[in-house]
């Protein structure tokens, strides 16, 4: 694998399929998943992520997963798995775990029910940095985690630790992939997580898209960051960006797991329900996503 070029582009941050009624693990759909994205071109995957309800799972289920995406990626894309946890512990096992079996790279926030300084927050890093030497991308998600790294952190991080590779920026505010640039010299390539501001991250020099959204609209995906950050032309990438923010929006308004599994089971790809307490999106929201859906040609009239 060439590390010059990992976390560089599109990488979808996997739903994780269930079986509607019993809400188990759906391998056979997850594998089939995987071969649908790789097949239209995304340049790595990643799972166990929020939108993948990796808080939801037992251990057990996520060393599962990250297994299956191994073995369905077959080498053919990097395979990213996500290893947060609470404690400590259970994050170096995952993400020892992870590296045993097969995977390209770790990514791992701060998930944490207290509120930890930043020395914890460290040496929680610093711990996941001994346990494994696969490349590992930082993820900072305020939102979820209530933890908020700077980027004079992250690039303390990046300092320490040689195999800290990249940094997933989905605090919103688009200073930081040049903050956490200069800070690093460029050495940490920064992905942007928030999936109604990759235009804005990758003109201020993000390099890949680690989002959800790209479950359900990986070529619209890969045409703004092909146009954006491959030929730097922004007035291509802003028509083609311009033309999903709309179901972007929607998307964060109504988290990206009820929306990205409506969303594929209106394109008659489903992945299941979210597991409790999640619960599916709502009838209403479902119409005003189905109009979303036809207006890109996701869906044709009829199934609408």
């Amino acid at each position: 694998m060439d590390r010059s070029q990992l976390f560089v582009g599109v990488y979808p941050f996997l739903a994780t399929p269930f079986v509607s009624g019993t809400y188990e693990l759906d391998e056979k759909r997850l594998r089939a998943h995987i071969d649908e994205l790789i097949g239209a071109g995304v340049h790595g995957i990643t799972a166990l992520g929020s939108t993948g309800e990796f808080a939801l799972l037992t251990e057990a289920e996520r060393c599962r997963v990250a297994e299956i995406c191994v073995d369905a990626a077959k080498k053919r894309v990097p395979v990213v798995i996500g290893t947060a946890a609470i404690t400590t512990k259970s994050a170096v096992e995952l993400s020892r775990h992870a590296q045993r079996a097969g995977a390209d790279a770790i990514i791992v926030n701060p998930q944490s029910y207290w509120t930890p300084t930043e020395d914890e927050i460290f040496d929680h890093y610093a711990a996941i940095a001994r346990a494994v030497d696969i490349p590992v991308m930082v993820y900072n998600n305020p939102g979820t985690t209530k933890v908020d790294l700077s980027p004079r952190f992250i690039a303390r991080l990046g300092q320490e630790f040689p195999h800290f590779l990249a940094v997933k920026e989905s605090s919103g505010d688009i200073r930081r992939v040049q903050d956490i640039r200069a800070l690093t010299g460029n050495r940490m390539k920064v992905s942007i997580g928030h999936q109604s501001l990759g235009l804005a991250a990758f003109a201020v020099g993000a390099v890949g898209w680690t989002t959800g959204i790209a479950n359900t609209i990986p070529r619209q995906c890969l045409e703004v960051f092909r146009h954006a950050v491959l030929e730097r032309d922004f007035a291509h990438a802003a028509d083609a960006f311009f033309r999903i923010l709309p179901l972007c929006d929607f998307y964060a308004a109504k988290s990206l797991v009820r929306s990205v599994k409506a969303a594929a089971d209106l394109m008659g790809k489903p992945l299941g329900p979210p597991r409790l307490p999640l619960k599916p999106l709502g009838e209403k929201d479902r119409t005003v996503l189905r109009g979303l859906l036809l207006e890109l040609g996701l869906i044709s009239a009829r199934a609408a």
